[in-house]
């Protein structure tokens, strides 16, 4: 005989954590209208959440990515272009074979681009390679009742000596798109308006949980630098116009509670931008992703007992998780670095920027967890008529509330200003952060438990057991072959929790029934 009983010991477990290095590459040509690229000056990628499949020892990853194109045409002057790609790559999945996958996988990958390389490869083509590091995070049910054998015994008989424990859920939530539109007028001046570029990021300060949604409230911050044309079609100075635009939207996540914490991530993806008549009309789509974590309670078997049986028990160590900090925090850096250093001429006008941010450490600072990285502002500035860009990389660092054993993080960099100041350029930012932390919990739990039929003892009819300290009703009960229960109601105790070390505090002795 073999069964396998559900006794409230299904629980979620992480069970595969990856980070690896994956590398995008694109042949971009730009369209017969645009500008021919005299001098590149940036290619910013903009990854978009991906999807994902799993089948074949897999998880298949694929999603779009814009990369935002700013250049130097025949006749100086500033031009951009968008290019939307298609990313994919795989990551191996080992281990499943133990879970359960009926209640399904959460999934959660954190994509980070590490560096560009781009070439110009003909009058209006060009070459990128995007090199990124990709972490995956996958948990998944499983299920930690022990696995019984034997010959006699019967369901109702056997007895479990379980521990209540505390383990971590981590829900997660499909990415929702949808748009946002703003218009508005620049200062007057002379000159037809001519778009040069649009960037944009998404600050997410309020993140809060619902039921099966996850509220976010928040800004789309664009920046979208304009120029005036005369009428011989000469380029103006470029000028930047920062625009932020409040949105509030909810996004699915099916099992989330009020009680849970939640955290929030947000893309801008494309940003359409008109001008008609001195206005300038822009929409943008955004794409949110949302997970929330909380800790349920699982029964988890330790010992066994059948009456008139003797159980030949295996035990094994199982890691549980449990919920730390999540949610969104900003804060504000700032830094300077001296122009010499940075190789820049003093006499320069900084004309656009846009930064990325990147957690690179974690360490215990006391009794907290301390982060440190590096934010990495990328300035486009003009001298003389001449464009050039220039990258200033401050350093920071933050402390959470206590300390954690894992922190997944994704940063972003909603407002950054770079501006000069006593020959030196300096940047004022603030960055966001999106944390799920937990702590391992490590249990020893019964795995499997043989009954093997037991010759009776001759025993009087009356039996008395004078209980040592480190005694228990559990294990009386079983060196007696009497189920705690039924023991315990012979000489008027609870049962309610016979394996704790004060089930028999102030017993002098008991009678064996």
């Amino acid at each position: 005989m073999e069964r396998n009983e559900e006794r409230n010991g299904r629980v979620q477990l992480e069970f595969t954590d990856k980070t690896q290095p994956v590398e995008h590459t694109a042949e971009i040509a730009l369209p017969d209208y645009r500008s021919e690229i005299s001098r590149l000056l940036w290619v910013r990628p903009i990854f978009m959440p991906p999807t994902h499949f799993i089948g074949g020892g897999k998880a298949d990853f694929s999603g779009p990515v814009r990369y935002n194109i700013l250049y130097t045409g025949p006749d100086g002057a500033l031009y951009s272009a968008d290019s939307e790609e298609d990313y994919a790559f795989s990551v191996p999945l080992e281990s499943l074979a133990d879970f359960d996958m009926s209640e399904g996988i959460a999934l959660s990958a954190e994509l980070c681009p590490d560096a560009v390389i781009s070439r110009v490869t003909g009058p209006r083509k060009l070459s990128v390679r995007c090199r990124m590091r990709v972490r995956v995070k996958g948990y998944a049910v499983k299920n930690l009742t022990p696995h019984l054998k034997g010959d006699d015994e019967k369901e109702d008989d056997v007895r479990r000596l379980c521990d209540m424990a505390e383990s971590g859920r981590v829900l997660i939530g499909e990415s929702e798109r949808f748009e946002l539109s703003d218009q508005f007028e620049p200062d007057a001046g002379e000159g037809e308006l001519r778009l040069i570029c649009a960037n944009g990021s998404v600050f997410l300060p309020d993140v809060t949980a619902s039921s099966d949604t996850v509220r976010c409230r928040g800004e789309a911050v664009i920046s979208v630098m304009l120029c005036r044309e005369s009428s011989s079609k000469e380029q103006g100075v470029p000028f930047t116009a920062v625009r932020r635009i409040p949105f509030e939207q909810e996004v699915d996540v099916k099992g989330i509670t009020p009680e849970c914490d939640a955290r929030a991530m947000g893309t801008v993806g494309g940003i359409d931008v008109t001008v008609e008549d001195g206005r300038v009309q822009l929409n943008a789509q955004l794409s949110l992703h949302a997970e929330g974590q909380t800790e349920e309670g699982v029964l988890l078997c330790r010992d066994v007992f059948l009456p008139g049986s003797r159980a030949e028990c295996q035990m094994r160590e199982e890691k549980l998780w449990r919920a730390g900090s999540c949610g969104n925090r900003n804060f504000s850096v700032s830094g300077e670095r001296s122009l010499a250093e940075l190789g820049v001429p003093s006499d320069i006008n900084v004309l656009y920027s846009f930064a990325d941010a990147e957690v690179k450490e974690h360490h215990t600072k006391g009794e907290r967890a301390a982060l440190s990285g590096e934010m990495h502002c990328h300035v486009l500035y003009s001298r003389e008529g001449e464009y050039g860009v220039a990258e200033l990389t401050v350093p920071f660092s933050t402390a959470l509330e206590k300390d954690e054993d894992d922190i997944s993080v994704q940063c972003c960099v909603p407002v950054c200003r770079v501006s000069i100041s006593r020959d030196a350029l300096r940047a004022d930012a603030e960055i966001q952060l999106a944390l799920r932390c937990s702590k391992s919990s490590p249990v020893k739990i019964l795995s499997e438990a043989t009954f093997v039929t037991s010759q009776p003892m001759p025993r009087a009819d009356l039996e008395i057991c004078y209980p040592t300290e480190d005694d228990t009703l559990w294990n009386v009960g079983k060196r007696y072959g009497v189920s705690p229960d039924v023991l315990a109601a012979a000489n008027g105790l609870s049962a309610e929790a016979p394996g704790e070390a004060d089930s028999l505090q102030g017993v002098r002795y008991l009678l064996i029934p």
